[in-house]
């Protein structure tokens, strides 16, 4: 018979090591855990339970994803907000009858640019790691 491959994570052994000093109740447990790519790792989790442990594990690691997440979109969201504080001014600027204030509008322009060069720079260093 051939043998399937998992395309999820698992926990395959978890062992008991000591009750928590500092919090009555909690226990340390040392989780050994098998990767999609079949490699293995051990990680510490604490609990009431062994069942409570693995549930902290996996919602840590949920907690995890999300920030990397929302720190990657982060900077399109300060981009876009800074687009909106030039876009407005702008349009007020133009609509005006004077048409003397355009030179506000270059601190603002100033700040997007290196706000892009830095996307530009972060992408760029993230991709040689």
């Amino acid at each position: 018979m051939s043998e399937k491959k998992s395309n999820r994570r698992k926990a395959i052994d978890c062992k008991l090591i000591e009750e928590s000093s500092s919090n009555p109740g909690y226990f340390k447990y040392m989780i050994t855990i098998q990767d999609i790519d079949g490699s293995i790792s051990q990680q510490p989790a604490y609990g009431v339970d062994m069942q409570d442990a693995i549930k902290r594990l996996v919602r840590t690691e949920n907690a995890e994803k999300v920030v990397k997440i929302v720190e990657r979109k982060q900077q399109f969201f300060l981009m876009a907000l800074f687009a909106v504080c030039i876009i407005i001014p702008l349009i007020g600027g133009y609509n005006s009858t004077e048409n003397k204030n355009w030179w506000m509008m270059l601190p603002l322009a100033t700040i997007i640019i290196i706000f892009i060069s830095f996307g530009i720079l972060d992408s760029y260093r993230s991709e040689k790691k």
